[in-house]
């Protein structure tokens, strides 16, 4: 690797513990924002030897580095992504460590809850590769999906008693986290259905909840973030959940 293609080349590492994800808090010339330790990799150096010497020198931690989960290409830069679980040394968790700030620059280290993580400037790029990565049905992202709905539009919860405000449903011969098959919402259409097929447009992350949901549209049909939400709140309001995309 040479000095140009270094200079292009950076790791990053999301230390998660306990539901919860290490960020770096940033507040600079106004900006108030969020980011994963991590850094550039050095002429000679490897990925994970940088990825080792970035942690530490921004978190104090000696990493036990976990495995390497993907890469992004931001604003020209090859990110290098790793996830661990574990690590040598102490955070108390909600506490800020090894704090430096100013009234115009501010840097601390924080714990944010993983269900947290749409309520911060983080860029959206590399929330979303980590939930997709947190997700076990993120393979059907973009993929035409078929499902049996088996609680049309309009119909009643049979435990809870709340009313379908879509069609729900399961694709047939898959298995969720639950170890049933895999449910999908379908939205953007306005009767009841007994089968549909559809794109994924999103999942349906829940963190307290091994059940993650997919969310089905006909292709001619596009919908933002706030828009998911709401159609499918009627269910996920009582769950801790996010969009992945």
């Amino acid at each position: 690797m040479d000095n140009r293609d270094a200079a292009r080349q950076r790791v990053t590492v999301f230390i998660i513990d306990e539901g919860k994800v290490l960020l770096l808090y940033r507040f600079k010339n106004g900006e108030e924002y969020y980011a994963v330790p991590g850094g550039g990799i050095e002429p000679g150096e490897t990925e994970e030897a940088a990825a080792v010497r970035e942690i530490k020198e921004e978190t104090g931690l000696d990493v036990c580095l976990g495995e390497k989960i993907g890469t992004l290409v931001l604003d020209g830069e090859t990110q290098h992504l790793y996830l661990t679980k574990l690590f040598r040394g102490k955070l108390e968790l909600g506490g800020p460590e090894r704090e430096r700030q100013s009234p115009e620059n501010v840097y601390r280290l924080e714990w944010i809850p993983l269900d947290k993580l749409s309520e911060i400037n983080l860029r959206q790029e590399i929330r979303s590769f980590l939930l997709k990565y947190l997700s076990p049905v993120s393979n059907f992202l973009g993929e035409s999906v078929t499902v049996v709905i088996d609680r049309p539009l309009g119909s009643k919860h049979p435990k809870w008693g709340f009313v379908y405000k879509a069609n729900y449903g399961y694709v047939p011969n898959t298995k969720s986290g639950d170890g049933e098959e895999v449910d999908a919402y379908v939205l953007g259409i306005k009767e009841s259905l007994k089968k549909f097929t559809g794109k994924c447009i999103a999942i349906i992350h829940r963190f307290n909840d091994n059940d993650d949901k997919l969310v089905l549209v006909p292709d001619s049909i596009e919908l933002t973030e706030n828009e998911i939400c709401t159609a499918v709140n009627f269910q996920e309001q009582f769950f801790k959940s996010a969009i992945v995309r």
